[in-house]
């Protein structure tokens, strides 16, 4: 079954939740059964989505279905996730003005800093 769905309809709301992600509704005009069917079966499974108040044209189509993600709908984030999301927002706030313009610099010399402290905690 084919994985890609498109279909005309229209953000209808948007809220926040309370961990700073968004639920975003999306209202629709009736679709045919075949599209129906598409959208169920995608039911809880992660994906990428495209919003355009234009038409999606092919090359856009198959530039999103590039993406690949590790998102998961109605999962927690790991333990390693939710440290990189934290030092993420910390680069933002603090580490760009300390001289990392890049994020992957910044989150490594955290992640060996981290390191480092509990391994000198360690019996030799």
């Amino acid at each position: 079954m084919k994985k890609t769905v498109i279909f005309e309809g229209g953000v209808n709301k948007v809220s926040t939740l309370a961990d700073g992600t968004l639920s975003i509704n999306i209202h629709t005009q009736e679709l045919p059964e075949d599209t129906m069917m598409r959208v169920f079966s995608l039911r809880k499974s992660p994906g990428m989505v495209l919003i355009s108040s234009d038409d999606i044209s092919k090359a856009e189509q198959e530039e999103v279905e590039k993406f690949t993600t590790d998102f998961e709908v109605g999962k927690t984030k790991t333990a390693s996730q939710r440290l990189r999301a934290v030092l993420y927002r910390v680069w933002e706030q603090e580490g760009q003005p300390r001289g990392f313009t890049d994020f992957p610099l910044f989150y490594e010399s955290q992640m060996e800093r981290i390191i480092n402290k509990y391994k000198s905690t360690l019996e030799d």
